[in-house]
């Protein structure tokens, strides 16, 4: 597997370009987001093993927990946006952060080209370091993601939910690294008890169990390509091994080992 792990420049979280795929891309990842739209092209997009064809009209949107690798049938041309959370407002957030958005669209024509020549407009504001970049990425995200939804905020307000957006936000970009009750309170805004309380209140579950979770499918995801336990517990965030062993079991069912073993038999 080839792990991508580079961050973008400093002070520019948004960098688009241009570029093509003549062969299989192997599997790979990055720590910040990618839209990427289809210019012209034939194949094959695999994103967290789920198979999505891959032509004209079709955008895809990545966040920094997706492997993903091309098999294409000719020569894919794309347009690439790369951007950081820095690079969204607040009432987007809840858009791109989400797990449970999509990762594959297929647009029609006239909402295609809208998208195409946003990113064209981008990419020059981008060049000349214009003060339209964000306004631009908004207006990206809303056309491609407005068909997504993601959890609603149940009985509290749209302020407590906000906060708590933006813990989970925090959590999906920054899982690999230690991740700390007091660090997502501060991020939500308040006072870490209540944080604790109102977590579970929005999302149904606590948010170390959310944590934990995005840890575990990172790791599956490095165990079922080869990667060895220890390498998987660390590169996942976890602190110990042990502590690893024992989230992992809990929650698959089988221990790193097993399922490691089980996905390289498998193929998955």
């Amino acid at each position: 597997m080839k792990q991508q792990q580079d961050r973008l420049q400093i002070e520019k979280h948004i960098v688009v370009d241009e570029h093509s795929v003549k062969s299989e891309y192997p599997v790979h990842w990055h720590n910040y987001f990618e839209i990427e739209i289809i210019l012209s092209g034939k194949g094959i997009h695999v994103i967290n093993d789920v198979e999505y064809p891959l032509g004209e009209y079709n955008v895809f949107f990545l966040t920094t927990t997706d492997f993903h690798y091309y098999k294409v049938d000719e020569e894919t041309h794309l347009l690439n946006i790369s951007f950081d959370e820095d690079a969204v407002d607040e009432k987007e957030i809840g858009f791109v952060f989400f797990s449970q958005t999509e990762r594959a669209y297929c647009l029609e024509y006239e909402e295609y080209e809208r998208i195409v020549k946003a990113t064209e407009l981008l990419a020059h504001e981008c060049t000349i370091e214009g003060d339209c970049q964000r306004a631009l990425m908004q207006y990206i995200l809303k056309c491609i993601l407005r068909k997504s939804t993601y959890p609603s905020g149940g009985s509290a307000t749209e302020t407590h939910y906000r906060g708590i957006k933006r813990a989970i936000a925090y959590m999906e970009t920054h899982f690999r690294e230690p991740i700390t009750l007091n660090s997502l309170a501060a991020e939500a805004g308040y006072h870490p008890t209540y944080f604790s309380e109102l977590f579970k209140k929005v999302t149904g579950e606590t948010y170390i169990n959310t944590l934990n979770k995005l840890r575990v499918g990172y790791a599956r995801t490095l165990l079922a390509n080869g990667f060895s336990v220890s390498d998987a517990c660390f590169m996942s965030g976890f602190g110990s091994l042990s502590n690893f062993l024992t989230i992992f079991k809990k929650n698959c069912q089988m221990s790193p080992a097993e399922y490691r073993t089980r996905s390289m038999e498998t193929g998955k």
